[in-house]
């Protein structure tokens, strides 16, 4: 009797090695590896890897509102084959980021019926003189009321140059999303992985016992009912097999939607890929440092960035608002100098005798749009407010929610662990009383159901387990890449 059960135990023995053979032809694909190819290749991280250009594309646009400007005006006019007039006026406009504009031209008129305006001056005889005329000047143009402080042009550089920061936060945040679902489908494909090789062995644990029942019962040293309890639990692990292979292809196929290679094209996980347990070691984290981690995500989570900056923006509208609340008044002024029939006239004076000035005003009279536009942007500053408190107090709920959860599955997994070994080695017991005549196989099987049920529990788990430490890196708002 013990020379054939020991038999037995030799044939589970070869069963299982031959299964370990089979899992050394395997290819491990380890998270690290999986998620470098998922950062590098995937689309959503290419995307949200094109954000800090656009920004910076929106900062160009919006300094080229202080490209220097060239403009010219030609036109004329022909009476009767003769040359009424012709005029040139050339200008090129500077602005600048204090609001000041700096302008510089000439004018030149020509012709029979140039205007007295457009003409030389003389003094002596009090009357213009219709010859060829140029007219050099350089000056600038002055905000002394509304656009003295900000103007549209500065205000929207500056949103710009707010966007770019946004924008990273916002690459961080894209990225740290995929890095966290990525993350959560692996460990579900390794937690199927691992229920499946768990089935499948003791698949063959249940197959070999049929077939030592049978041919036991053929010696008669059983009776044949045991074959059907030996049947009964074959099949019940076929079945249980089946589905946690079902379950294992399904997971490799949600994974696969995370692999695409250089040329953008979707990849397949292969059937000889398998996962790996590294990442899910246990890993100490105490309150001091969650306590650390939560008072620098307070201040850089990406989450946070956003609705800071997003408020920032607002208070730039709110002080442009408030700047256009303030009456428009422009002063411009523009020594010149004149050359007229090709000769240089004497600079004499330039500043107190050659020059043009002007001023322009305007002012709503009820300010209605403006006073609308700055209280709403104070709406919106209140509910800027608002969001980013908001959005602090979730950003730490959720770094405590994964700090806990990873205390909690660590401790299940150690009283799991402790009912793995306790289930194994009352297994063990009614295998020997099994062997000595005192139990029956159906208690075999419950025991040995005990253990199943166990091991799939610790490899459950250990998945949660190690979710919840890539959980508490993406609540903590770690750059992922």
């Amino acid at each position: 009797m013990k020379r054939v059960v020991r038999l037995f135990f030799s044939l589970m023995y070869l069963s299982f090695f031959s299964q370990h053979l089979v899992a050394q032809d395997s290819i491990v694909l380890s998270f690290d590896t999986f998620y470098e190819q998922v950062l590098r290749y995937h689309p959503l991280a290419k995307s949200a890897n094109l954000l800090p250009e656009m920004a910076k594309m929106e900062i160009r646009t919006a300094r080229g509102a202080f490209d220097p400007v060239i403009s010219t005006q030609v036109y004329g006019k022909q009476t009767k084959g003769d040359n009424s007039y012709t005029y040139v006026e050339p200008q090129i406009k500077i602005p600048t980021l204090i609001g000041v504009d700096i302008k510089a031209g000439m004018d030149q008129s020509d012709g029979l019926q140039v205007s007295e305006e457009k003409s030389k001056y003389d003094p002596v005889t009090q009357s213009s003189k219709q010859v060829q005329y140029q007219l050099f000047y350089a000056g600038i143009s002055v905000p002394v009321l509304r656009g003295l402080m900000t103007d549209p042009r500065r205000n929207a550089l500056r949103q710009a140059q707010l966007l770019q920061t946004l924008n990273e936060a916002e690459q961080v945040s894209l990225i740290n999303k995929l890095f966290l679902a990525s993350a959560k489908d692996y460990w579900d494909w390794q937690q199927s992985y691992q229920k499946y090789v768990l089935m499948q062995q003791n698949f063959v644990l249940a197959d070999t016992r049929l077939n030592f029942i049978k041919s036991r019962i053929f010696g008669g040293e059983e009776k044949p009912i045991d074959s059907v309890e030996a049947w009964v639990e074959y099949k019940r692990r076929e079945s249980l097999l089946a589905e946690a292979k079902v379950e294992f292809n399904n997971a490799a196929l949600l994974l696969s939607n995370y692999l695409w290679d250089e040329q953008g094209n979707a990849m397949q996980l292969a059937s000889l890929v398998i996962p790996s347990s590294r990442g899910s070691e246990f890993q100490r984290v105490d309150l001091d440092s969650i306590q650390a981690l939560s008072k620098r995500a307070e201040a850089w989570h990406p989450e946070v960035q956003k609705l800071a900056l997003k408020l920032n923006q607002t208070e730039l509208e709110r002080k442009l608002a408030l700047e256009n609340l303030k009456p428009q008044l422009n002063l411009e002024y523009y020594p010149f100098q004149t050359y007229t029939a090709g000769s240089r006239d004497e600079v004499d004076g330039l500043f107190m005798k050659n020059y043009k000035f002007g001023a322009t005003f305007y002012s709503s009279v009820f300010l209605r749009k403006e006073r609308g536009k700055l209280q709403l942007t104070n709406y919106k500053i209140q509910q800027g407010k608002f969001y980013l408190q908001q959005g602090k107090r979730e950003v730490l709920n959720n770094i405590l929610v994964a700090y806990n959860d990873l205390n909690t599955f660590d401790q299940m997994m150690r009283i799991q662990q402790e009912l793995v070994r306790n289930a194994d080695l009352l297994l063990i017991a009614e295998e020997t009383r099994f062997e000595s005549g005192e139990s029956s196989l159906f208690l075999v099987n419950q025991r040995e159901r005990s253990l199943i049920e166990a091991k799939a529990k610790l490899v459950e788990l250990t998945a949660k387990y190690a979710k919840a430490k890539y959980q508490l890196q993406w609540a903590s708002g770690t750059r992922l890449f």
